[in-house]
């Protein structure tokens, strides 16, 4: 892949994260405009989630009769539509409604960006390829709750959303430049979805997966919450700054391969990605801003060296049904998120935030455990990586 095809890519994956996560820190302040409750307002990020965690498996097998670029094209304008619309709703209830048309846009785009990487990169450098792009995602992540939270403390909640719309239409443009993948184009396989799963070591990383993303989500989704209930003045732009760690997840992603000569294989520097991400609950457990934002480095550089690594990991071992590959793993992604955005919100109301992080660490671990014992990292598994 070219390197302005590269960078096409990595600003269209920049501004879709950052239109999933942008009402994220600003969910206390749209609860308090529309008067609803905190678990109605967490919902504005459950029910994108939602779409994310199904659709994707939909998507990869289009993508194996349909381009990757013409899929790109009508998902970015219908997200980029979906942000013109939430900056003038007027009601609560529109915009829950918009939020599900975008978790059905953004799954399109996240599996037909990964595609287009795997089926328009050489075998040897996806994991590279991936690793930018994966990058390119924390950065969304990233600006689009640091952002939202900084011009909604400048201007108004609405104002991240008309930049955001704008910014997505020339990335319209731009993917319609791009080169079509149709060689990769084949007949559907209304098999490929059992054929991907009866690997083994794709379906373990895919439950891993979901796990991570759970508690992940869970925390980011409620951090806003706790810093409230720590500090009642505790700001949009502060609870958008406490986002600041992501920088980290850059850090890792683009120095996964280096990680992975480090930890000899994938599937150990994934397990070892994980063992740091629960370790890290521990700064959450303070009753202290200044230590959360500290382990908030810690936590998004193990989830994102988990990520960077094992996405590529599939992706690099997929010979056939990309696609549906790319799409399962979207979906148990997001899976994992839509579940975690809203489950342990129930945990926190009921018995407070630290039985909700002992909760998600002890699934965590058992998902660690779970993994190390499956996959058995024996000298097979060093083989594979030629």
């Amino acid at each position: 892949m070219d390197r302005a095809k590269l960078i096409i890519i990595i600003f269209t994956s920049i501004l879709t994260f950052s239109a999933l996560y942008a009402p994220q820190p600003i969910q206390p302040i749209i609860m308090e405009y529309f008067r609803v409750s905190q678990s109605s307002s967490a919902l504005l990020t459950t029910v994108t989630m939602f779409p994310l965690s199904i659709a994707p498996i939909f998507y990869g097998y289009m993508l194996e009769s349909v381009s990757a670029k013409r899929m790109l094209v009508v998902s970015l304008f219908v997200l980029a539509s979906c942000q013109f619309l939430f900056y003038i709703a007027t009601s609560f209830n529109i915009l829950i409604e918009l939020r599900v048309v975008e978790g059905l846009a953004i799954p399109a785009i996240l599996t037909g960006i990964m595609t287009y990487i795997s089926t328009m990169t050489t075998k040897g450098n996806v994991q590279k390829i991936m690793a930018i792009y994966i990058s390119s995602t924390i950065i969304g992540g990233f600006s689009g709750r640091f952002f939202s939270g900084l011009i909604s403390y400048y201007t108004n909640w609405r104002m991240m959303f008309i930049i955001l719309g704008i910014s997505l239409m020339v990335s319209v443009l731009l993917i319609g430049r791009l080169s079509d993948n149709k060689a990769s184009i084949t007949k559907l396989n209304a098999r490929a979805i059992f054929e991907v799963l009866s690997i083994k070591k794709f379906t373990v990383i895919y439950i891993m997966i979901f796990s991570m993303f759970f508690m992940f989500e869970a925390v980011l989704n409620f951090i806003p919450y706790r810093m409230r209930e720590i500090n009642p003045a505790s700001s949009s732009m502060l609870i958008g700054v406490m986002y600041t760690g992501y920088i980290m997840g850059i850090v890792t992603s683009l120095n996964s391969l280096k990680l992975i000569k480090l930890f000899r294989n994938e599937v150990n520097t994934i397990l070892t990605g994980l063992v740091i991400f629960v370790i890290s609950l521990v700064f959450f457990v303070q009753h202290n801003i200044y230590v959360m934002f500290l382990g908030m480095f810690i936590f998004c550089a193990g989830m994102f060296m988990t990520h960077t690594v094992a996405s590529g990991y599939l992706n690099r071992l997929a010979e056939s049904n990309k696609g549906v590959t790319n799409g399962l793993y979207v979906a148990f992604y997001y899976s994992g998120g839509t579940v975690g955005s809203i489950a342990p919100g129930i945990i926190y109301e009921k018995y407070g935030w630290n039985i909700f992080l002992l909760v998600l660490g002890i699934i965590m671990l058992c998902t660690i455990i779970f993994g190390r014992l499956t996959l058995r990292l024996d000298t097979k598994l060093c083989s594979e990586r030629q």
